[in-house]
C-alpha cells in the first residue's frame, strides 16, 4: 500500500516554520558571527600573549585606566628631573623606568655614585643607574628600622625614629652618631617652582596605573565578557544560546532540504 499523503495544514505548518527558522538563522548567524570573530582574535592573543609580550604590556590609555577604576596614587615625589628619579607610593620610578616595588611608602630617594638609594620605613634598596635593583637591606642586615629620611654629604646618613645613623664606605655597617654639621635631608623637589617637575609628576601619575593593568587583563575581560560590566557574561551566554540555536536549526533545515531517497520496487 502507498503512503498517504500529507494534509495541506501540515504542509502548510512545516512551511511557514522552516521560513521562519530560515529566516531566524540567518539573523541569528550574522549577530553570532560578529562575537564568534571578537571570541577568536581574542582567544588567538591570550593563547600567545606571551610570545606577544601582551602579558608584559601595560594599559596607557587614561579612559581605560578610568574605566577599571584605577585612581592615581596618593603620593607622588620627583627627586631629579634628569636623569628622572621619582617615588609613587610604594613604587621607585628612573627614569621613567619601574625599578622597585618597596614594602612601603618610599621616603626619600638619592644618587650614589653610580648608583642610587632608595629607602622606606624599614629598607633600604641599591638601585643601578640603569633602573635594576642591585640590593636590599632590612633589618636582618644591621638597618636600622624606622627610616624617615636620607642624606648625602660624602657618606650615606639615614634619619630614624631613634635617631641619626652614618653608614661605611661600602654600607654595610650602620653607626648611630650626630653629625659635625647640620645635614641637608634629601626632599622631592617642589612642583610649583619646576615646570619640569609638573609635567613628569603627570607622567609618572599615568605610568603608576597603567602598572596595574596589562593588555592581557584586557583581552581576557573582554574574552569572558566581564568587560562590559555586570551584564557582560550574561551577555556572553545569550551568544552562546544563539550558537546553539543557530547548529540546531541549521540541522533541521539541512535535514528538510535533504533529497529523499526513492524506493526501488
Amino acid at each position: 500500500m502507498g503512503h498517504k499523503p500529507h494534509s495541506p495544514n501540515r504542509n502548510r505548518i512545516s512551511l511557514i516554520l522552516k521560513r521562519l527558522l530560515r529566516s531566524w538563522h540567518r539573523g541569528f548567524g550574522i549577530f553570532s558571527a560578529l562575537f564568534v570573530l571578537l571570541l577568536s582574535i581574542t582567544g588567538v592573543l591570550i593563547n600567545h600573549s606571551h610570545d606577544l609580550a601582551i602579558d608584559m604590556t601595560h594599559v596607557k590609555q587614561a579612559w581605560l585606566l578610568d574605566d577599571y577604576g584605577i585612581k592615581p596614587p596618593a603620593q607622588i615625589n620627583i627627586y631629579q628631573t634628569s636623569p628622572l628619579l621619582a617615588s609613587s607610593d610604594n613604587l621607585v620610578w628612573v627614569d621613567k623606568h619601574l625599578a622597585v616595588e618597596a614594602s612601603s611608602t618610599i621616603n626619600g630617594i638619592v644618587p650614589f655614585g653610580d648608583m642610587i638609594i632608595a629607602i622606606d620605613r624599614d629598607n633600604l634598596y641599591l638601585i643601578s643607574a640603569e633602573g635594576e635593583l642591585l640590593e636590599k637591606q632590612d633589618l636582618s642586615t644591621g638597618l636600622p628600622s624606622g627610616l624617615t629620611s636620607i642624606a648625602h654629604d660624602g657618606h650615606i646618613w639615614i634619619n630614624t625614629d631613634s635617631g641619626s645613623y652614618m653608614a661605611d664606605e661600602d654600607l654595610i655597617e650602620w653607626t648611630q652618631t650626630t653629625p659635625f654639621a647640620p645635614l641637608t635631608w634629601i626632599a622631592p623637589l617642589p612642583e610649583a617652582t619646576h615646570i619640569a617637575v609638573s609635567n613628569q609628576t603627570q607622567e609618572i601619575s599615568l605610568l603608576a596605573r597603567s602598572h596595574h593593568l596589562t593588555w592581557e587583563r584586557v583581552l581576557l575581560d573582554i574574552h569572558s565578557g566581564r568587560f562590559f560590566g555586570a551584564l557582560g557574561p550574561w551577555f556572553m551566554d545569550i551568544v552562546a544560546l544563539a550558537l546553539i540555536f543557530m547548529s540546531l536549526s541549521g540541522v533541521y533545515l539541512w535535514v528538510q532540504h535533504k533529497p529523499k531517497r526513492i524506493k526501488r520496487k
